[in-house]
């Protein structure tokens, strides 16, 4: 994992962490505590809903007392689609989409993020370009995610299931 925090280089903003899911359960250990007002947490990996509907995701994160808490989503659609059907996608289907995820779908993609050693960039405090304009999704209560041991714990129960129904 690389700690870049507080670099800038022109207009481009830099992350604060970067890793890959085997450095998912070390880092939110590290980020438990942190004061974040809005921080990104971009994953490089598509979820997948259904055959037509699967893009990366991008969680937004803030602090909520000493917890880090997932409070929305937003789906980074292809900017080169039709316009037509990016229209669709992004004010039909993704809000369509929000509304039907329970938690348990997060728990399984992060499982497969740790699964499948995928890298993740963290942004703590600060909006890069690229998010300026993406459209997010508030999660409801019952959906959202605290990144803590609880999360770990949930992982590593999808992950042992998985692993036992594979073997």
């Amino acid at each position: 994992m690389v700690d870049t925090k507080n670099n800038r280089y022109g207009s481009v903003i830099l992350p604060d962490w970067l890793g890959s899911g085997h450095d998912l359960f070390g880092t939110i250990q590290i980020i438990k505590g942190k004061k974040i007002q809005r921080g990104f947490l971009e994953i490089d990996f598509e979820f997948k809903f259904s055959e037509k509907f699967n893009y990366p995701i991008v969680f937004e994160i803030k602090s909520v007392n000493s917890d880090i808490e997932v409070y929305a989503v937003a789906f980074q659609i292809d900017g080169h689609i039709e316009p037509a059907t990016r229209a669709i996608e992004e004010n039909i289907i993704a809000p369509r989409v929000c509304r039907t995820l329970r938690r348990s779908d997060f728990v399984k993609f992060f499982a497969e993020v740790v699964a499948n050693d995928v890298d993740f960039v963290l942004y703590l405090n600060k909006v890069p370009k690229k998010f300026k304009g993406i459209k997010s999704y508030n999660l409801t209560e019952e959906q959202k995610i605290i990144l803590n041991e609880r999360l770990i714990m949930e992982i590593t129960e999808v992950l042992d299931r998985e692993h036992s129904v594979q073997n």
